[in-house]
């Protein structure tokens, strides 16, 4: 490459962006990869089954069961954490994504085609899923109340954040997206279920969302956990020693989690309206979680019996979507399959029939790995 004619320097996004990527373009994080895998099994395969046994033969405690499912408003359960997590590993992702459509460092047409595009198509399947797209009747269709349209607001936040070339700019962003809608829901409302900003402001713009979920204004918030997701992955992909990139994810983590409990006394912890309290606890803990995978799984490279996990984490869209908008058709064959066995199953048929249908799920998201390796590549 011919060096630069004087008085020609590159534009500064374009600098910026050459050089922030250049220097950090070395092999696929296996941590996030195992992260997203962890969260989406948990999601489609995991719970259900172990609420199929509850169901059958009833044997683990209440307090366990009670982690499977939804705080009612107030504090956190491990249930509470699968969205959040989705939404911060989806943010990781983007470093790896993005740069790739940038033409020659600056973010044209093919940048903004990707962005949006994947925006859309995640709003629309958003709206196949929960909100009632394919009923085709435009009085209960409800344009955003799932976790793919949180993901794809996080998304577009986070890719206009992740064009500004100074660091400490994006940096700072999500810190005041937080502190902005904290404000918001201390000054405009309290933190009951009605009384609060973010489902006030949903009941004027989304009449027809009943599911006592804040989700338009809220949408900071999702940008807020999508940029955690984009700078742990810068860290991760800098020039420093391994284990100080793990280190910090384990401080970083504790602060933010210690911090929520600290002040969850003032502003109570609720993932219905991703308080600051309940972001910053579900942050911390993804932090927790993904410095141990970054040891055993970048450090450590411990490989052996990581497929399932992997295949899930690799394909993590398609079983969102295949074990929520196809779930009725899943249940539908593994009933079929299994009605000849039920006077032998008796009360293990509920074990039986989710075991069948996490097999299915899995062969769906192997023949798609399959059929998406022997794709030519551009």
């Amino acid at each position: 490459m011919p060096p630069p004619m004087p008085g020609k320097s590159p534009a500064p996004l374009q600098q910026v962006l050459v050089q922030k990527h250049s220097a950090s373009s070395g092999e696929r994080l296996y941590a996030l990869d195992m992260l997203r895998g962890l969260d989406m099994f948990v999601l489609t395969v995991a719970a259900p089954f172990l609420l199929a046994i509850q169901q059958a033969w009833g044997i683990f405690p209440n307090g366990f069961i009670r982690q499977l499912n939804h705080a009612p408003w107030e504090g956190l359960r491990a249930w509470d954490l699968v969205m959040p997590w989705f939404i911060f590993i989806c943010g990781a992702a983007i470093p790896f994504a993005l740069p790739k459509h940038l033409s020659d460092g600056h973010a044209g047409w093919r940048f903004w085609r990707h962005v949006l595009g994947r925006v859309s198509l995640l709003w629309v399947l958003g709206m196949a899923v929960q909100g009632n797209l394919l009923t085709l009747n435009w009085s209960i269709i409800s344009p955003y109340n799932n976790t793919l349209q949180a993901i794809a607001a996080g998304y577009l936040i986070a890719a206009c954040v992740w064009l500004i070339p100074k660091k400490w700019i994006r940096q700072t962003i999500p810190w005041g997206l937080a502190v902005l809608y904290t404000l918001l829901l201390m000054l405009y409302g309290d933190y009951s279920l009605n009384g609060n900003a973010a489902i006030r402001v949903d009941s004027l713009v989304l009449p027809m969302n009943h599911d006592g979920y804040g989700w338009s204004l809220t949408s900071m918030m999702f940008g807020v956990m999508t940029l955690c997701g984009v700078q742990c992955t810068e860290w991760l992909r800098s020039h420093h020693t391994s284990w100080r990139k793990m280190f910090r994810l384990l401080w970083c983590g504790a602060g933010l989690f210690l911090g929520g409990i600290l002040f969850s006394g003032w502003i109570p912890a609720i993932k219905r309206i991703y308080t600051i309290t309940f972001t910053a606890q579900a942050m911390g803990l993804a932090l927790f979680v993904l410095a141990g995978m970054f040891f055993l799984f970048d450090i450590v490279k411990v490989r052996k019996g990581t497929g399932l996990l992997l295949l899930f984490g690799r394909a993590a869209l398609v079983a969102y979507v295949a074990a929520t908008l196809f779930a009725p058709t899943l249940q539908t064959t593994v009933r079929i399959l299994t009605q000849g066995l039920q006077p032998w199953t008796s009360g293990s048929t509920p074990v039986i029939q989710s075991f069948l249908s996490a097999c299915l799920l899995t062969g769906i998201l192997w023949v798609h790995t399959q059929l998406k390796a022997r794709r030519p590549h551009a």
